[in-house]
């Protein structure tokens, strides 16, 4: 599969990225021995080199809060927390903080979708407007002599729908009107810019669409088919669809900070971004989804390998990052022993930030040649 770049995206209010490589490192057991006080105060070990990594990172980009999280062979080894949660009250972060995730929204929705095609729901192939698609004329009947029939739940997945950011992302303009009442517009204003199938524009909106899909499709409100159908599995509780302003913010859900971005953090409609960058989640959280996900046979994966296999997801090495006002989010299958998440509360508009981030996981984790023989996943209980 081709290697996506979206740095052309990082100024986009949501950006996401699906990063391939073929490189695979191995790594020897050795047992260090835990105790229940480490547990309950944080890192569960002594970890010198990611502290390094992430002081340095905070530094550089002047980051309130960092909460990191290491899978090794399906079990959650490391998770540790950096810095504050409010940069007003200076509380600390959590290990039980919740954050915008922003686009890292969009590989739980494959996911979703790869539960659909399991159960024979439907196909990748399978059209998505128009007389033999999945949601027909729902949205307005299609213009004449384009090619929104010849979409596919595969041309959605790969942003290769045709549907481009031009003027703007559909799902930053339109205010006011919800994430349904988005497509139908889009569909009645803004012709394809390509044939589907042949060229990728990274597309939010295209992510929407997979959400009303998944909706149809299931009989189900997008939230609820994913907790039920994906969340729950993994034992993943508090993950939710998030709330827009201060005042919606969850229990344990950190406070956005983006000076630079004055008024933006809590002016955008998060909620109609469900599909395509509206979860909250904590660093465990994420850590439990890739664990069912990441085709290594310690943890039984939520979809058979045949299905990952038609996604970037089917890559020794894959990520996916998010970007929204007051939150950078990252996370990676680093190969087939180590995966990796990072969420953090602010974002920079510095472009090497969104390879530094990765860059210094990845340092962190080369660095060790020893680890943990402990399961955090089955201490941990949020």
């Amino acid at each position: 599969m081709k290697r996506i770049s979206l740095l052309l995206l990082l100024l986009s209010f949501v950006c996401g990225n699906a990063f391939l490589s073929g490189k695979t490192n191995k790594r020897r057991t050795v047992k260090i021995h835990t105790s229940a006080k480490a547990l309950r105060e944080g890192a569960p070990f002594d970890f010198p080199e990611m502290d390094e990594q992430i002081r340095s990172l905070r530094l550089k980009y002047d980051l309130p809060g960092v909460t990191v999280a290491v899978v090794r062979n399906d079990k959650l080894v490391y998770i540790n927390c950096y810095g504050v949660e409010d940069v007003k009250t200076q509380s600390p972060v959590k290990n039980t903080g919740l954050f915008r995730i922003a686009s890292i929204s969009k590989p739980v929705t494959v996911v979703a979708v790869l539960r659909l095609i399991q159960s024979g729901k439907l196909s990748m192939d399978s059209r998505v407007f128009g007389k033999e698609g999945l949601l027909k004329d729902d949205f307005g009947v299609i213009p004449e002599n384009s090619d929104w029939n010849k979409i596919t739940v595969r041309h959605l997945i790969e942003h290769k729908s045709g549907i481009q950011n031009v003027p703007d992302d559909p799902m930053f303009s339109y205010k006011g009107l919800n994430n349904r009442e988005v497509i139908a517009r889009v569909i009645a204003e803004r012709p394809l810019a390509t044939e589907p199938g042949t060229h990728y524009y990274y597309s939010n909106t295209g992510y929407n669409i997979l959400g009303r899909i998944i909706e149809k499709v299931s009989g189900m409100e997008y939230e609820s088919y994913v907790r039920e159908n994906v969340l729950y599995p993994c034992g993943i509780k508090r993950m939710r669809t998030g709330g827009n302003t201060q005042e919606e913010r969850y229990p344990d859900e950190v406070v956005y900070e983006q000076p630079d971005e004055p008024g933006w953090t809590y002016g955008m409609d998060v909620s109609r971004m469900d599909s395509h960058g509206g979860w909250i989640a904590s660093a465990t959280d994420l850590a439990r989804f890739i664990a069912h996900i990441d085709r290594t046979a310690t943890v039984p994966d939520l979809v058979d390998t045949t299905l990952t296999a038609l996604t970037y997801m089917n890559n020794t090495r894959w990520n996916h990052s998010g970007s929204l006002p007051g939150t950078a989010t990252f996370m990676e299958r680093m190969d087939d022993t180590f995966s990796f998440v990072i969420l953090i509360n602010k974002r920079s508009a510095d472009r090497n930030f969104w390879s530094d981030i990765p860059t210094a996981l990845r340092t962190a984790i080369t660095a060790r040649n020893s680890w943990p023989d402990i399961d955090l996943f089955g201490k941990i209980k949020w």
